[in-house]
């Protein structure tokens, strides 16, 4: 279990410094923006080892009974949820992310909600409850700081962003099993 929650400390702490402007800020203009980006990558990837190792050892007792619409809507939404992820995380400045603004924190929300409520287990709650919540911050954070880029949108990236979006859904769909122990039913 001690790897479980050193892991979701390592990836949000960071994260959450990204997610505070002024924090952001600061620490950028310490040790630069590279390795500001160098130091958050290297957390987040030893966040995920360790939640991955520590997974198995968590108690998954059951804390509510996973809700019958999400198990069905789960696929459209972690699909929808998905391309928003990749068209936030390429930078791809279509016609998505001129109106969404953050598409990568709206896909984590879409993802991690609908997750937390077609699971019912404590880590499962924990996981996806902690990505949501702290999505739902980072969301807020930067909308009333007006963290949004100007540009002219192209509706060539919007279409990019779907259809690598749409083929990292399909690929997780058919892994999952695999990569995660529960088939997408």
């Amino acid at each position: 279990m001690e790897f479980f929650v050193a892991g979701l400390a390592l990836f949000f702490v960071p994260h959450f410094f990204t997610a505070t402007p002024l924090i952001r800020r600061k620490l950028v203009g310490v040790i630069g923006d590279n390795a500001w980006r160098g130091l958050l990558t290297l957390c987040a990837l030893a966040g995920w080892v360790l939640v991955g190792k520590g997974w198995s050892n968590v108690p998954n007792t059951l804390l509510f009974a996973p809700k019958a619409w999400a198990v069905q809507l789960a696929p459209i939404l972690v699909s929808i949820g998905l391309v928003l992820f990749v068209i936030g995380g390429a930078n791809l400045r279509g016609y998505i992310k001129h109106v969404l603004g953050h598409p990568m924190l709206v896909g984590v929300v879409l993802w991690s909600g609908v997750h937390l409520l077609a699971n019912g287990g404590w880590r499962e709650t924990v996981l996806f409850g902690s990505f949501l919540l702290f999505s739902l911050y980072a969301l807020c954070s930067l909308l009333l700081a007006g963290k949004r880029l100007s540009f002219v949108p192209d509706w060539k990236r919007d279409a990019i962003g779907v259809g690598v979006g749409l083929v990292v859904a399909i690929g997780v769909m058919h892994g999952h099993k695999g990569l995660f122990g529960v088939a997408v039913s």
